[in-house]
Protein backbone atom coordinates (compact mmCIF):
# COMPACT_ATOMS: atom_id res chain seq x y z
CA UNK A 1 0.00 0.00 0.00
CA UNK A 2 1.49 3.53 -0.85
CA UNK A 3 1.09 6.70 0.93
CA UNK A 4 0.39 9.48 -1.52
CA UNK A 5 0.00 11.60 1.61
CA UNK A 6 3.40 13.97 0.60
CA UNK A 7 4.21 17.57 1.36
CA UNK A 8 5.06 19.70 -1.49
CA UNK A 9 8.98 19.50 0.11
CA UNK A 10 8.56 15.38 0.12
CA UNK A 11 7.62 15.68 -3.27
CA UNK A 12 10.16 18.18 -4.55
CA UNK A 13 13.03 16.53 -2.74
CA UNK A 14 12.12 13.12 -4.16
CA UNK A 15 12.10 14.41 -7.46
CA UNK A 16 15.65 16.12 -7.22
CA UNK A 17 16.91 13.04 -5.88
CA UNK A 18 15.41 10.88 -9.00
CA UNK A 19 17.19 13.63 -11.13
CA UNK A 20 20.53 13.07 -9.16
CA UNK A 21 20.68 9.16 -8.86
CA UNK A 22 19.99 9.10 -12.86
CA UNK A 23 21.22 12.05 -14.66
CA UNK A 24 19.46 12.08 -17.94
CA UNK A 25 23.05 11.82 -20.40
CA UNK A 26 21.85 13.55 -23.84
CA UNK A 27 18.87 16.53 -24.49
CA UNK A 28 17.00 14.04 -27.16
CA UNK A 29 16.42 11.04 -24.73
CA UNK A 30 15.30 12.41 -21.08
CA UNK A 31 13.85 9.27 -19.38
CA UNK A 32 14.75 10.62 -15.70
CA UNK A 33 13.26 13.84 -16.24
CA UNK A 34 9.97 12.29 -18.36
CA UNK A 35 9.68 9.99 -15.78
CA UNK A 36 9.86 12.87 -12.84
CA UNK A 37 7.36 14.94 -14.71
CA UNK A 38 5.12 11.97 -14.51
CA UNK A 39 5.10 11.50 -11.36
CA UNK A 40 4.81 14.91 -10.34
CA UNK A 41 1.63 15.13 -12.32
CA UNK A 42 0.18 12.14 -12.14
CA UNK A 43 0.61 10.40 -8.51
CA UNK A 44 1.17 13.40 -6.71
CA UNK A 45 -1.15 15.89 -8.49
CA UNK A 46 1.47 19.02 -8.12
CA UNK A 47 2.28 20.50 -11.69
CA UNK A 48 2.69 23.66 -10.50
CA UNK A 49 6.29 22.37 -9.27
CA UNK A 50 9.10 23.67 -11.70
CA UNK A 51 11.65 21.15 -12.05
CA UNK A 52 14.30 23.55 -13.18
CA UNK A 53 14.02 25.18 -9.50
CA UNK A 54 13.93 21.95 -7.57
CA UNK A 55 16.83 22.02 -4.38
CA UNK A 56 19.74 20.10 -4.26
CA UNK A 57 19.45 16.75 -2.92
CA UNK A 58 21.68 14.75 -1.00
CA UNK A 59 21.60 11.32 0.70
CA UNK A 60 21.40 13.05 4.14
CA UNK A 61 19.23 15.45 3.16
CA UNK A 62 16.79 12.70 1.61
CA UNK A 63 16.47 10.73 4.73
CA UNK A 64 16.10 13.87 7.20
CA UNK A 65 13.16 15.08 4.71
CA UNK A 66 11.28 11.47 4.68
CA UNK A 67 11.37 10.50 8.87
CA UNK A 68 8.62 8.42 8.50
CA UNK A 69 9.53 4.88 7.22
CA UNK A 70 7.11 4.32 5.03
CA UNK A 71 7.58 7.16 2.89
CA UNK A 72 11.16 6.50 3.03
CA UNK A 73 10.81 3.21 2.13
CA UNK A 74 8.66 3.70 -0.77
CA UNK A 75 10.42 6.76 -2.02
CA UNK A 76 13.83 4.70 -2.15
CA UNK A 77 11.87 1.94 -4.24
CA UNK A 78 11.13 5.06 -7.09
CA UNK A 79 15.04 6.03 -7.06
CA UNK A 80 15.55 2.03 -7.57
CA UNK A 81 13.50 2.09 -10.74
CA UNK A 82 15.87 5.10 -11.71
CA UNK A 83 19.06 3.59 -13.41
CA UNK A 84 16.83 0.94 -15.65
CA UNK A 85 15.09 3.78 -17.71
CA UNK A 86 17.55 4.24 -20.21
CA UNK A 87 17.68 0.87 -21.25
CA UNK A 88 20.93 0.63 -19.96
CA UNK A 89 22.48 0.06 -16.57
CA UNK A 90 25.74 2.06 -15.62
CA UNK A 91 27.58 1.26 -12.62
CA UNK A 92 27.52 5.42 -11.22
CA UNK A 93 23.48 5.46 -11.10
CA UNK A 94 23.57 2.76 -9.18
CA UNK A 95 26.46 3.52 -6.62
CA UNK A 96 24.36 6.63 -6.35
CA UNK A 97 21.38 5.17 -5.08
CA UNK A 98 23.04 2.90 -3.28
CA UNK A 99 24.55 5.55 -1.20
CA UNK A 100 21.00 7.28 -0.73
CA UNK A 101 19.88 3.39 0.56
CA UNK A 102 22.98 3.04 2.89
CA UNK A 103 21.99 6.74 4.69
CA UNK A 104 18.76 5.37 4.99
CA UNK A 105 19.42 2.15 6.77
CA UNK A 106 17.61 0.14 3.79
CA UNK A 107 18.46 -2.56 1.64
CA UNK A 108 15.27 -3.84 -0.01
CA UNK A 109 15.51 -6.70 -1.97
CA UNK A 110 14.66 -4.75 -5.20
CA UNK A 111 18.11 -3.02 -4.81
CA UNK A 112 19.86 -6.49 -4.35
CA UNK A 113 18.48 -7.66 -7.56
CA UNK A 114 19.70 -3.48 -8.94
CA UNK A 115 23.26 -4.57 -7.81
CA UNK A 116 23.39 -8.12 -8.86
CA UNK A 117 22.35 -7.15 -12.43
CA UNK A 118 24.39 -4.61 -13.08
CA UNK A 119 27.09 -6.67 -12.18
CA UNK A 120 26.45 -8.97 -14.56
CA UNK A 121 24.97 -11.76 -11.58
CA UNK A 122 21.53 -12.32 -13.50
CA UNK A 123 20.73 -15.94 -12.47
CA UNK A 124 22.31 -15.04 -8.99
CA UNK A 125 19.24 -12.31 -8.73
CA UNK A 126 16.67 -14.69 -10.32
CA UNK A 127 17.75 -17.14 -7.26
CA UNK A 128 17.34 -14.89 -4.49
CA UNK A 129 13.87 -12.98 -6.07
CA UNK A 130 12.98 -16.11 -6.71
CA UNK A 131 13.13 -17.55 -2.70
CA UNK A 132 11.55 -13.79 -1.49
CA UNK A 133 8.88 -14.49 -3.77
CA UNK A 134 8.60 -17.82 -2.92
CA UNK A 135 7.78 -16.81 0.29
CA UNK A 136 5.34 -13.96 -0.48
CA UNK A 137 3.05 -15.77 -2.94
CA UNK A 138 3.00 -19.45 -1.41
CA UNK A 139 1.17 -19.39 1.87
CA UNK A 140 1.21 -21.22 5.15
CA UNK A 141 4.05 -23.34 6.86
CA UNK A 142 6.95 -24.88 5.16
CA UNK A 143 5.24 -28.21 5.03
CA UNK A 144 2.36 -25.94 3.27
CA UNK A 145 4.46 -24.29 0.83
CA UNK A 146 5.57 -27.26 0.05
CA UNK A 147 2.11 -28.22 -0.85
CA UNK A 148 1.32 -25.75 -2.73
CA UNK A 149 4.84 -26.49 -4.95
CA UNK A 150 4.03 -30.16 -5.63
CA UNK A 151 0.02 -28.87 -6.53
CA UNK A 152 1.88 -26.34 -9.05
CA UNK A 153 4.10 -28.81 -10.04
CA UNK A 154 1.67 -31.62 -11.02
CA UNK A 155 -0.79 -28.48 -12.80
CA UNK A 156 2.25 -27.65 -15.26
CA UNK A 157 2.66 -31.49 -16.48
CA UNK A 158 -1.02 -31.75 -16.49
CA UNK A 159 -4.52 -31.95 -14.69
CA UNK A 160 -7.27 -32.49 -16.87
CA UNK A 161 -9.73 -32.20 -13.94
CA UNK A 162 -8.46 -28.61 -12.51
CA UNK A 163 -8.27 -27.32 -16.13
CA UNK A 164 -11.96 -28.48 -16.80
CA UNK A 165 -12.88 -26.41 -13.78
CA UNK A 166 -11.49 -23.12 -15.75
CA UNK A 167 -13.13 -24.34 -19.01
CA UNK A 168 -16.58 -24.45 -17.20
CA UNK A 169 -16.07 -20.37 -16.58
CA UNK A 170 -17.48 -20.31 -20.23
CA UNK A 171 -21.07 -21.18 -18.96
CA UNK A 172 -21.15 -17.93 -16.53
CA UNK A 173 -22.60 -14.37 -17.54
CA UNK A 174 -21.07 -12.04 -19.27
CA UNK A 175 -19.61 -9.63 -17.43
CA UNK A 176 -18.65 -11.27 -14.00
CA UNK A 177 -15.11 -12.09 -12.99
CA UNK A 178 -15.35 -15.90 -14.24
CA UNK A 179 -16.56 -15.67 -17.67
CA UNK A 180 -14.30 -12.53 -18.22
CA UNK A 181 -11.59 -14.65 -16.92
CA UNK A 182 -12.46 -17.17 -19.79
CA UNK A 183 -12.81 -14.73 -22.72
CA UNK A 184 -9.66 -12.90 -21.44
CA UNK A 185 -7.25 -16.49 -21.21
CA UNK A 186 -8.86 -18.17 -24.29
CA UNK A 187 -8.39 -14.74 -26.53
CA UNK A 188 -4.77 -14.80 -25.57
CA UNK A 189 -4.44 -17.89 -26.19
CA UNK A 190 -3.26 -18.34 -22.88
CA UNK A 191 -3.10 -21.81 -20.74
CA UNK A 192 -5.37 -22.46 -17.73
CA UNK A 193 -3.48 -24.47 -14.63
CA UNK A 194 -4.15 -28.19 -15.45
CA UNK A 195 -3.02 -27.30 -18.88
CA UNK A 196 0.50 -28.00 -20.52
CA UNK A 197 2.34 -24.64 -20.77
CA UNK A 198 0.41 -22.94 -17.83
CA UNK A 199 1.85 -20.21 -15.55
CA UNK A 200 0.30 -21.94 -12.36
CA UNK A 201 -2.09 -20.21 -10.25
CA UNK A 202 -0.21 -16.85 -8.96
CA UNK A 203 -0.44 -16.16 -12.82
CA UNK A 204 -4.27 -16.02 -12.51
CA UNK A 205 -4.34 -13.62 -9.53
CA UNK A 206 -2.17 -11.33 -11.81
CA UNK A 207 -3.94 -11.57 -14.25
CA UNK A 208 -6.83 -10.74 -11.96
CA UNK A 209 -5.21 -7.41 -11.61
CA UNK A 210 -4.96 -6.94 -15.56
CA UNK A 211 -8.80 -7.50 -15.87
CA UNK A 212 -10.34 -5.34 -13.15
CA UNK A 213 -7.36 -2.14 -13.81
CA UNK A 214 -8.34 -2.72 -17.33
CA UNK A 215 -4.63 -2.44 -18.28
CA UNK A 216 -3.84 -4.85 -21.72
CA UNK A 217 -0.79 -7.85 -21.95
CA UNK A 218 1.20 -5.73 -24.79
CA UNK A 219 4.36 -4.85 -22.86
CA UNK A 220 4.13 -1.70 -21.94
CA UNK A 221 0.87 -2.95 -20.44
CA UNK A 222 2.52 -5.32 -18.59
CA UNK A 223 5.14 -2.43 -17.47
CA UNK A 224 1.99 -0.67 -16.04
CA UNK A 225 0.37 -3.29 -14.23
CA UNK A 226 3.20 -4.13 -12.21
CA UNK A 227 3.14 -0.36 -11.30
CA UNK A 228 -0.52 -1.27 -9.51
CA UNK A 229 0.86 -4.02 -8.10
CA UNK A 230 3.47 -2.46 -6.71
CA UNK A 231 1.61 0.40 -4.62
CA UNK A 232 -0.91 -1.88 -4.47
CA UNK A 233 0.71 -4.53 -2.64
CA UNK A 234 0.99 -3.88 1.19
CA UNK A 235 5.06 -5.93 1.36
CA UNK A 236 7.85 -4.40 -0.97
CA UNK A 237 7.89 -7.65 -3.33
CA UNK A 238 5.40 -5.84 -5.12
CA UNK A 239 8.46 -3.66 -6.35
CA UNK A 240 10.39 -6.35 -7.36
CA UNK A 241 7.30 -7.56 -9.45
CA UNK A 242 8.40 -4.09 -11.54
CA UNK A 243 11.96 -4.92 -11.54
CA UNK A 244 11.07 -8.17 -13.51
CA UNK A 245 8.94 -6.75 -16.19
CA UNK A 246 11.85 -3.93 -16.37
CA UNK A 247 14.48 -6.36 -17.15
CA UNK A 248 12.96 -8.70 -19.43
CA UNK A 249 10.97 -5.65 -21.56
CA UNK A 250 12.61 -2.79 -21.26
CA UNK A 251 16.40 -3.62 -20.84
CA UNK A 252 15.58 -6.50 -23.04
CA UNK A 253 17.26 -9.19 -20.55
CA UNK A 254 15.60 -12.67 -20.59
CA UNK A 255 15.09 -12.81 -16.83
CA UNK A 256 11.73 -14.37 -15.67
CA UNK A 257 10.31 -14.98 -19.01
CA UNK A 258 8.76 -18.78 -19.45
CA UNK A 259 9.58 -20.23 -22.76
CA UNK A 260 8.09 -19.17 -25.78
CA UNK A 261 7.68 -14.96 -24.58
CA UNK A 262 10.78 -13.51 -25.68
CA UNK A 263 12.50 -10.39 -24.33
CA UNK A 264 11.94 -6.83 -25.80
CA UNK A 265 13.47 -3.48 -24.98
CA UNK A 266 12.37 0.33 -24.40
CA UNK A 267 8.70 0.11 -23.44
CA UNK A 268 8.27 1.35 -20.57
CA UNK A 269 6.12 4.84 -20.65
CA UNK A 270 6.48 7.57 -17.98
CA UNK A 271 3.16 8.92 -17.63
CA UNK A 272 1.45 5.14 -18.14
CA UNK A 273 3.50 3.75 -15.32
CA UNK A 274 3.03 7.09 -13.16
CA UNK A 275 -0.52 6.63 -13.48
CA UNK A 276 -0.99 2.90 -12.80
CA UNK A 277 1.03 3.85 -9.74
CA UNK A 278 -1.63 6.04 -9.11
CA UNK A 279 -4.30 3.77 -9.78
CA UNK A 280 -2.46 1.05 -7.56
CA UNK A 281 -2.16 3.43 -4.37
CA UNK A 282 -6.22 3.86 -4.43
CA UNK A 283 -7.16 0.43 -4.37
CA UNK A 284 -8.00 -0.98 -0.61
CA UNK A 285 -7.59 -4.77 -0.86
CA UNK A 286 -4.10 -6.28 -1.47
CA UNK A 287 -5.27 -8.48 -4.63
CA UNK A 288 -2.39 -10.57 -4.74
CA UNK A 289 -2.38 -11.55 -0.87
CA UNK A 290 -5.09 -11.00 0.62
CA UNK A 291 -8.44 -11.43 -2.06
CA UNK A 292 -9.17 -15.23 -2.95
CA UNK A 293 -10.81 -14.68 -6.69
CA UNK A 294 -13.06 -17.81 -6.74
CA UNK A 295 -14.69 -16.09 -4.04
CA UNK A 296 -15.88 -13.90 -6.29
CA UNK A 297 -16.19 -15.92 -9.52
CA UNK A 298 -19.94 -15.17 -9.85
CA UNK A 299 -19.46 -11.23 -9.36
CA UNK A 300 -19.80 -8.92 -11.65
CA UNK A 301 -16.42 -6.68 -12.32
CA UNK A 302 -18.91 -3.40 -11.55
CA UNK A 303 -19.04 -4.88 -8.55
CA UNK A 304 -15.48 -6.11 -7.70
CA UNK A 305 -14.59 -2.24 -9.12
CA UNK A 306 -16.57 -0.79 -6.33
CA UNK A 307 -15.61 -2.79 -3.81
CA UNK A 308 -11.82 -2.17 -4.19
CA UNK A 309 -11.78 1.38 -5.28
CA UNK A 310 -10.89 0.59 -8.86
CA UNK A 311 -13.25 4.07 -10.38
CA UNK A 312 -11.59 4.83 -13.26
CA UNK A 313 -12.33 1.96 -15.32
CA UNK A 314 -15.69 0.27 -16.58
CA UNK A 315 -14.38 -1.79 -19.94
CA UNK A 316 -15.42 -5.67 -19.33
CA UNK A 317 -13.53 -7.51 -22.33
CA UNK A 318 -10.48 -5.68 -23.24
CA UNK A 319 -9.26 -6.13 -27.55
CA UNK A 320 -6.50 -8.49 -27.46
CA UNK A 321 -2.88 -6.96 -28.32
CA UNK A 322 -1.43 -8.23 -31.90
CA UNK A 323 -4.79 -9.42 -32.54
CA UNK A 324 -7.27 -6.55 -32.75
CA UNK A 325 -6.01 -3.26 -34.14
CA UNK A 326 -8.01 -1.35 -31.65
CA UNK A 327 -6.80 -2.50 -28.87
CA UNK A 328 -5.05 -0.39 -26.18
CA UNK A 329 -2.70 -0.39 -23.55
CA UNK A 330 -4.91 0.80 -21.01
CA UNK A 331 -8.67 1.34 -20.19
CA UNK A 332 -8.37 3.75 -17.65
CA UNK A 333 -9.96 6.99 -17.22
CA UNK A 334 -8.06 9.37 -15.62
CA UNK A 335 -5.60 12.24 -16.54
Amino acid sequence: MFDTGYSRQQVSELLAAMLTVAPDRDDEHQPARHFATALRDHLFKMPDIDLDKLPDSTPEGFTQVFSNEQQRRQSLQLLIIMPYLSGKLHDDDVQRVDDYARTANLSPGSLQDLNNLVNGHIKKALIYYSRRGANEFLPGSPVQKLKSIVREIHSLVGDKKRADVYEQLSTLETGTLGKTLFNFYHGRDFKFPGQRGNLGESAVRHDCVHILSGTNTDYAGEIAVSAIEATMVRSEVGWEMVTEVLVDFHLGIAWTLPGGIKPESMNFDPDLFSKGLAVGAKINTDLIHDWNFWDDIHTPLSVLRQRFNITDVDIIDMPVPDKDPEAKTSYWNID
